[in-house]
């Protein structure tokens, strides 16, 4: 047990445990038990449209908004960004979706997909917080974990544009004519994790210490990003190992953050408490997704039974409410890009 407590937790090894170091690995155990029903479930059916995208992907954004309130005096310090960025990605939202509609799904996209990777190279940062490596080993960790998310990145925009979206059709850029270096891009890609795994083993040896965490971020990044995006035969397996392992270790850490004054070591969980948070989170992410199908797409009546005799509204209408409904989406992506990077993240659990 006391090997356990040594390690670089933020607070409670069991949380920490559960719900950030196995969601990238547990949805294996299913693609594994049931892999006939996963090649041939390209789609993402309406209970897994609840659990996946209502239950995890739209929850964890409003967790954002959580940890603001958990903290006052956060919220009174960035009070101006939290007023102009909303009003501002509403004003450009707008005239980029009323340009084309592409655009604006293509640039959050992007936004997206830049948060996710930086979202896994900050827990890596995270649980390395307290490692005294010189700057090459910092900049193998570094090359290592963007290596694990980049390399299926670009595997996706130069093999998977056609049968792989973020958010519509057609969203990433097509760079197949690229094609040629994707062997070369794989060698580098293998390059750079034999590398780690040898630096690791090196340190552990000389050490006789072993950072449990980091190096299940590491292998949870690697395994989640490789088969959700380059393995994966449809649309179900990439979200489900896309969204398990970057929604529910976000939310983990935001309850974490919220509960940073706690600075005991814990095994505990605190069921009760977690059970009124994500069920704050779940009613916003139902009513934030009942306007989008009652507005927008009108396509899972079965799910969000109300208003659904309200008529299309019109082209320049859509480029109003599309961007007002992704406010939630933006906000989280642009106050998580530089909340973590201003003197609070120095406050982190």
């Amino acid at each position: 047990m006391s090997w356990i407590s040594k390690q670089p937790w933020l607070g409670n090894a069991r949380i920490e445990t559960w719900f950030i170091l196995l969601p990238p690995l547990a949805p294996l155990v299913l693609l594994f038990f049931f892999q006939s029903y996963f090649a041939t479930a390209n789609n993402v059916s309406t209970i897994w449209l609840l659990v996946l995208v209502l239950g995890i992907d739209v929850s964890h954004v409003y967790s954002t908004t959580f940890r603001f309130y958990w903290e006052p005096s956060l919220l009174k310090k960035y009070r101006t960004h939290l007023v102009i960025i909303p009003i501002a990605a509403l004003a450009i939202g707008t005239v980029l979706h009323f340009i084309d509609a592409l655009f604006f799904w293509r640039i959050l996209a992007y936004m997206a997909v830049f948060h996710f990777v930086r979202q896994q190279y900050g827990f890596m940062r995270l649980y390395a917080r307290q490692e005294t490596q010189n700057r090459l080993n910092k900049t193998i960790d570094m090359a290592s974990i963007y290596a694990a998310t980049l390399y299926p990145l670009l595997y996706w925009h130069i093999h998977r544009t056609s049968d792989l979206s973020w958010f519509i059709a057609g969203d990433f850029f097509d760079l197949s004519f690229i094609a040629p270096i994707s062997v070369g891009l794989a060698v580098v890609y293998l390059l750079i994790l034999t590398i780690y795994v040898a630096k690791e083993a090196a340190i552990s040896i000389k050490s006789h210490q072993f950072n449990v965490p980091k190096n299940l971020v590491m292998l949870g990044t690697y395994a989640s990003w490789y088969v959700g995006i380059i393995t994966a035969k449809g649309d179900l397996t990439f979200t489900l190992m896309n969204v398990v392992a970057h929604g529910i270790p976000y939310m983990a850490l935001v309850w974490l953050y919220g509960h940073r004054e706690k600075k005991v070591f814990s095994l505990t969980i605190p069921w009760r408490q977690i059970g009124v948070f994500i069920g704050c989170l779940l009613l916003l992410a139902y009513l934030e997704e009942t306007l989008w199908d009652i507005l927008i797409w009108k396509d899972h009546p079965n799910i969000f039974p109300f208003f659904q005799g309200l008529p299309r509204p019109s082209a320049w209408v859509v480029s109003i409410l599309v961007p007002l409904l992704s406010l939630p989406q933006i906000t989280h992506y642009v106050i998580d890009g530089f909340i973590w990077k201003s003197p609070v993240a120095n406050n982190k659990p």
